[in-house]
């Protein structure tokens, strides 16, 4: 027992541990803790080192507490839970999920309706995308996004055989299969058949989990197709 003491008595002399009643807080190396402080640490020669483990042994760590903060090895970056997903403490880049899809032949159909067509582009048709903010799957023109935040939404498409005459143009994004929200719209009337492409950006304040879906309208006279140049969705988390 008076081994016990001693020990417990060279770490507090040590380390400059004190806890008191009023604040419940606990110092190390100072015994003057401020008001709001449950930690705190005094040194003018040493660094507060936190947990250091490899992507492995941070995805191991059994039911980990939303704010838990670590040092990745692995990354060379701190990670914190947040949402149940652990992240980059330190983002050098926006998260994107970018989708394109090249040349079609009869890729692009024209109607003599309204109806919305979506991107034919799915998760075969990633650029790139940000690990553990979206998730994407056979659907076309759908993304998932896994964060509550504010996204910027563009999307644009051409072709190479635009048709003469009057047509009109519309780009769309649901979410959740429903709202319809415009990306860009408007007409185009060709003299010949040539090149021809529009696109759009909108931002949109989604909630963890919410899908989008990005469609398409090109409505004239006659129905027919056309061949695509491209199809692109970028969604980006600001």
């Amino acid at each position: 027992m008076k081994f016990k003491s001693l020990i417990l008595f060279l770490f507090v002399s040590c380390f400059g541990f004190s806890q008191t009643e009023s604040t419940k807080g606990v110092g190390i190396n100072t015994t003057d803790l401020a008001p709001g402080s449950a930690l705190q640490i005094n040194s003018t020669t040493r660094a507060l080192v936190q947990p250091r483990m490899t992507t492995a042994q941070m995805n191991a760590i059994p039911t980990p507490l939303d704010g838990a903060l670590i040092y990745n090895t692995t990354e060379s970056n701190w990670y914190i839970r947040t949402e149940g997903i652990w992240q980059p403490f330190l983002r050098t880049e926006t998260p994107s999920a970018i989708l394109n899809r090249g040349s079609m032949n009869g890729g692009i159909i024209l109607a003599n309706d309204d109806a919305i067509t979506s991107f034919p582009v799915n998760e075969n048709y990633v650029l790139s995308t940000g690990s553990g903010f979206y998730k994407l799957s056979a659907n076309h023109g759908e993304v998932q996004v896994l964060k509550s935040g504010t996204y910027l939404i563009s999307a644009g498409f051409s072709t190479t055989n635009m048709p003469t005459g009057n047509r009109n143009y519309r780009v769309e994004v649901s979410i959740n299969g429903v709202k319809p929200l415009i990306i860009t719209d408007g007409a185009v009337n060709l003299p010949n058949s040539d090149y021809w492409g529009t696109s759009g950006n909108i931002l949109l304040l989604l909630n963890a989990n919410d899908i989008i879906n990005v469609g398409y309208s090109l409505k004239g006279a006659s129905a027919g197709t056309a061949n695509a140049a491209f199809f692109n969705i970028g969604v980006s988390k600001l």
